[in-house]
């Protein structure tokens, strides 16, 4: 009887930084939530947030002050575009969407992409809003 290995192609650690009860270490997020994790952590990171690679992230946070457009939704898919397609390589673009909230003063990110290596589009919500 043959068995077959389950290869995993993306791994990283989880952020939320849990212990695996077996074995001590770093909960770990594979394949799919990897990358989703990733686009996510992206997201949310400005431009010189991070010390030694001071242009990886993007402007959102300063597009979330600008007047609540069409324009500025627009702005928002085109930087996202741009960030994914820079510094996300696993990701395949399918389409970003971002429906602005005007009740919440917000902005639903919707981003549709295949992960390389999986023939699945994945779909990643999230909803951007200012603090102040």
């Amino acid at each position: 009887m043959e068995t077959l290995k389950v290869s995993r192609l993306y791994k990283d650690f989880d952020m939320s930084f849990g212990v695996n009860a077996v074995t001590g270490d770093v909960n770990k997020k594979l394949d799919v939530n990897a990358v989703k994790q990733s686009v996510r952590n992206l997201l949310l990171t400005n431009l010189f947030e991070r010390p030694f690679q001071p242009l990886l992230g993007s402007s959102l946070r300063g597009l979330l002050f600008e007047p609540m457009t069409m324009v500025t939704a627009l702005s928002i898919e085109k930087s996202v575009s741009n960030l994914l397609k820079a510094y996300e390589p696993r990701a395949e673009l399918i389409n970003i969407k971002a429906n602005p909230q005007y009740d919440n003063n917000s902005y639903e990110l919707s981003i549709t992409f295949k992960v390389v290596g999986f023939n699945s589009p994945e779909i990643l919500t999230q909803t951007l809003q200012r603090l102040r």
